[in-house]
């Protein structure tokens, strides 16, 4: 068996157009723990000392199409809108 045929082997997380998603780190947490709610165990891969670059979610290979799907209806739940985009206003006392 060639190693990367393996269904284990992690692989990033696509768009539902095939895209890889790219995240904040905060969106990539949020949806590290709903994947880990699913089921579906995460790893989130990034280059932390370059914080301007984007984060991204791998999944082993066998999961992949199901995090897509996950992440996509939890966006739909939400609008189309990604996580994170909520207004963070304070309530003034």
């Amino acid at each position: 068996m060639n190693p990367s045929d393996d269904p284990q082997d992690l692989v990033p997380v696509q768009e539902e157009d095939g895209k890889p998603i790219e995240l904040t780190e905060m969106e990539a947490t949020e949806l590290q723990n709903l994947l880990s709610a699913s089921g579906i165990e995460a790893v989130i891969s990034g280059a932390e000392m370059l914080p301007n670059l984007p984060y991204r979610l791998q999944v082993p290979a066998d999961q992949a199409a199901e995090a897509t799907r996950v992440i996509a209806a939890a966006r739909r739940g939400l609008g189309g809108r990604r996580r994170g985009g909520a207004s963070g206003r304070r309530r003034r006392r």
